[in-house]
C-alpha cells in the first residue's frame, strides 16, 4: 500500500495541471490575441485562466505542493 500515492499527492497534481492548462490559455492570449479576443467567451476564458492561475498559485504556495509532489512522487 506504501507504493500508492495518497489523496493529497493526486491533489498536487490535478492543481498543477490546471495551472498548466491555464498558462496555455493566457499563451494563446498573446500568440494570437485577435483570434481569441474576438468572442466573448474568449475573453471570459481568458480572464479565467488568469484568475485560476492566481487560485493555483495561492494553494500551491499555502500547501507546499511543491514538498507534497516531491513527497508522493520523488
Amino acid at each position: 500500500m506504501p507504493d500508492q500515492a495518497s489523496l493529497r499527492g493526486y491533489g498536487a497534481v490535478v492543481v498543477v495541471g490546471v495551472a498548466v492548462v491555464c498558462a496555455g490559455v493566457i499563451a494563446l492570449g498573446f500568440l494570437m490575441p485577435d483570434r481569441l479576443f474576438e468572442s466573448t467567451v474568449g475573453l471570459v476564458g481568458f480572464f479565467a485562466a488568469g484568475l485560476l492561475m492566481v487560485v493555483c498559485a495561492v494553494l500551491a504556495n499555502l500547501y507546499d505542493l511543491r514538498g507534497i509532489l516531491h513527497e508522493e512522487f520523488g
